[in-house]
C-alpha cells in the first residue's frame, strides 16, 4: 500500500500552525508589554525630571531676582553713591548694606567695591582684601552693560569667592564710583537646591559657555561638564550610551543652564533581565507548543494517514482494504463507515457488472433477433424460385435480396468487414427501389483501404432505412448518400439525406436515448445502443442536422479494426 507524500503533509502543517499560534502572539504580547512598560517608565521619568527642573529653576530664578533687587536698590541709594565717591569707610553705608540685604543674608553674600575694585563692605567673610580687576572680568562687564551681570566665579579664585557672582555698577553724575556685588557660594547653592530633586539624581549648573558653576557633591570630581560638552561637540545627545539620563533647562534671567542627571528609568541590567525573562518565556512556550503539536498531530494524523492510504488503495481498485477500528471517537466512526462503504461498494460493483453483462447480452440478442428468423429465410428462398419459374423477376429479385440480408443476419459473429456490410446495404436498397420506384437515388463513397475494417453487423441498414422511410414520407424525392472516410485512427461513417428532416419532437426523442420514446425510430436507437455497448458511451450516433434544416445527417465515429479486438489498420 502506497503512503502519502511527507512534503507539506497535514501533520507538518498542523505542527507549524501550533507553533505559530502559540509563539507569535506571545512574542508580540511580550514586545508590546516591554515597550509599554519602557515608554511608561520613560514618560514618568521625563515628567518627574521636568517637575524637578522646574522647581530648581524657579528657586534659582527667585534667588537671582532677589539678589538683583538688592543690587539695584544699593546702586540707586544716593547715600551709598555719595559715600563711594569719597574715599574711606562710612558706618552709614555699612548699615545701608545690611539693612537692604537683611532678608537674603542666608541665601547670598553682598559686597560693595570702590571704583578701583577694592573691597569696602561685605556681609560675608570677605576675601582677604584681594581687589577685583576693573579692566576685565565681572566689574568691567557691569560697567559696560549698565545693569546687573551674571558670571561664574573662576576656579582659580575658589573657594573664597564662591561659585556665582552678580554685579551692578554704582554711578554718580554719569561716573562709576563703585560696584555692588552678590556672591552665591557652593554652600548657598547646595542649600538652595536641596530637597528639590530626588535621591540618586544630581544637579549641574553651567554658565552660557558650558563652564561649570555648581555641581552636586556626588559628581563634583567627575568633570561632567567637560564630558557633556564633548558629546555635544561630537553631535551626540546628552548621556548617549551611558547609564544616566539628562534633562536641561535654561534660566532666563542669567542664561545659565540647569542640568538634572538621574539614573535611566530602565537600566542596562533591568533591560537585560527583561530580555532574559522574555527569551525564557518564548523558549518555554515554543517547547510546550512543539510538544503539544507533535502529540496532537500524531494522535490525529495516524488514523487520517491510514484512511488516506486505504482510500488510495480503493482508488486503484482494491475494494478488499479495511480500516482497523480501535476506538469510539469521530475518526474511529469514520473508519467504520469507510469499511461499510467499501464492502457495499464491492457488492454493488459485482451486482452491477453481472447485470450489465446480462443486459448487454440480452440487448444484442434482442436487436439481432429482430432480423434472425430462420424460417423467413427458407420461405423467401422458396419464393425466389417460384418467381423464376412463373416469370416474375421483381418477386425473384426481392426474394433473393431479402434472403441475402437474412443470411447475413444469422451467420457469423457480431462484426463483419465494411465491404460485406456495404454489399448487404446494396441488396436492401435494391429492394427499396423496387418498392418505391423513382422516389430516391442512392450514392456511396467509401475509401478502399477501409473496406476490410470491421463494423457491427447490420449497422448501416437501419440508418439508410430511416432516411428512405422517414426522409421522404412527405412525398418528396431526393438522394441518400453513405460516406466512409478515415479521420486519424478512426473511421467516420455518415448517412445523409436531403428529405424533409426530423421534426423537433423526433430530435428530442432521439437525443433522450429512451427506447420507449423512440417511436418509429427504433432502428436508430438499436444502432446507437449497440455502438455504445461495443465502443463506449461516447461512440454512439451523432445527429448533425439542426432544427429547421432540410434533410438529416447521422454520423458514427468508430475505431479502425481489422478484426474484433485486433490492432488498428
Amino acid at each position: 500500500m502506497s503512503r502519502a507524500p511527507s512534503g507539506a503533509s497535514f501533520q507538518r502543517k498542523l505542527t507549524w500552525t501550533f507553533l505559530i499560534v502559540g509563539v507569535i502572539p506571545l512574542l508580540i504580547c511580550l514586545l508590546l508589554l516591554l515597550n509599554i512598560f519602557r515608554l511608561s517608565l520613560v514618560r514618568s521619568d521625563r515628567s518627574s525630571a521636568e517637575s524637578q527642573l522646574s522647581a530648581l529653576e524657579g528657586s534659582l530664578s527667585a534667588l537671582l531676582s532677589s539678589c538683583d533687587g538688592v543690587l539695584s536698590d544699593l546702586s540707586g541709594q544716593r547715600l551709598v553713591a555719595d559715600a563711594m565717591a569719597q574715599e574711606g569707610k562710612s558706618t552709614l553705608v555699612y548699615n545701608a548694606l545690611y539693612n537692604t540685604a537683611a532678608p537674603y543674608l542666608k541665601e547670598a553674600d553682598f559686597s560693595l567695591y570702590d571704583a578701583s575694585g577694592a573691597l569696602l563692605y561685605t556681609t560675608g567673610r570677605g576675601d582677604g582684601g584681594k581687589p577685583l580687576p576693573v579692566n576685565w572680568g565681572l566689574l568691567w562687564a557691569a560697567r559696560q552693560k549698565g545693569n546687573t551681570v551674571f558670571r561664574a566665579v573662576s576656579p582659580y579664585d575658589a573657594p573664597t569667592r564662591g561659585a556665582m557672582e552678580l554685579c551692578r555698577a554704582i554711578t554718580l553724575e554719569g561716573q562709576t564710583v563703585g560696584y555692588a556685588v552678590a556672591r552665591l557660594s557652593e554652600d548657598h547653592l547646595t542649600q538652595l537646591f536641596t530637597g528639590r530633586y530626588t535621591s540618586g539624581s544630581n544637579v549641574l549648573l553651567l554658565d552660557p559657555f558650558w563652564d561649570e558653576v555648581y555641581s552636586s557633591p556626588a559628581i563634583r570630581e567627575t568633570s561632567l561638564a567637560l564630558q557633556l560638552r564633548s558629546q555635544l561637540l561630537e553631535g551626540r545627545s546628552l548621556g548617549a550610551g551611558g547609564e544616566e539620563a539628562y534633562s536641561l533647562l535654561r534660566e532666563e534671567r542669567s542664561g545659565f543652564l540647569l542640568i538634572l542627571q538621574r539614573p535611566r528609568p530602565m537600566a542596562g541590567w533591568v533591560s537585560r533581565l527583561f530580555s532574559l525573562a522574555a527569551t525564557m518565556s518564548v523558549l518555554l512556550c515554543l517547547t510546550l507548543s512543539l510538544a503539544a503539536a507533535l502529540w496532537f498531530s500524531r494522535q490525529l494524523f495516524r488514523p487520517i494517514r491510514s484512511l488516506n492510504d486505504a482510500m488510495a488503495a480503493v482508488e486503484e481498485g482494491d475494494l478488499e482494504v479495511r480500516m482497523e477500528v480501535t476506538g469510539t471517537d469521530e475518526l474511529s466512526q469514520l473508519s467504520g463507515r469507510f469499511n461499510r462503504m467499501t464492502q457495499r461498494l464491492g457488492e454493488n460493483l459485482e451486482d452491477s457488472l453481472l447485470q450489465q453483462r446480462e443486459l448487454s447480452a440480452a440487448q444484442v440478442r434482442m436487436m439481432q433477433a429482430q432480423l434472425n428468423p430462420h424460417f423467413l429465410y427458407n420461405t423467401l428462398d422458396t419464393l425466389k424460385w417460384l418467381g423464376k419459374i412463373h416469370d416474375a423477376p421483381q418477386v425473384s429479385t426481392i426474394s433473393a435480396d431479402l434472403a441475402h440480408i437474412l443470411r447475413q443476419s444469422i451467420s457469423g459473429g457480431p462484426f463483419v468487414p465494411l465491404s460485406q456490410e456495404l454489399l448487404l446495404l446494396e441488396k436492401y436498397v435494391e429492394i427499396q427501389k423496387i418498392r418505391f420506384p423513382g422516389k430516391f437515388t442512392y450514392t456511396i463513397r467509401a475509401e478502399e483501404d477501409l473496406k476490410q475494417a470491421l463494423v457491427p453487423r447490420l449497422m448501416l441498414q437501419p440508418l439508410v432505412e430511416n432516411a428512405i422511410i422517414h426522409g421522404f414520407e412527405d412525398g418528396s424525392h431526393g438522394t441518400v448518400t453513405v460516406s466512409v472516410r478515415r479521420a486519424g485512427e478512426d473511421m467516420v461513417l455518415t448517412v445523409t439525406d436531403d428529405g424533409c428532416g426530423m421534426s423537433p419532437e423526433s430530435r428530442k426523442r432521439f437525443l433522450s436515448r429512451d427506447p420507449a420514446a423512440s417511436g418509429h425510430h427504433l432502428g436508430l436507437y438499436n444502432v446507437d445502443a449497440i455502438l455504445r455497448l461495443h465502443y463506449g458511451p461516447d461512440r454512439g450516433l451523432r445527429l448533425l442536422s439542426h432544427p429547421g434544416d432540410r434533410g438529416t445527417c447521422i454520423q458514427a465515429i468508430l475505431p479502425i479494426r481489422e478484426e474484433e479486438g485486433g490492432e488498428a489498420l
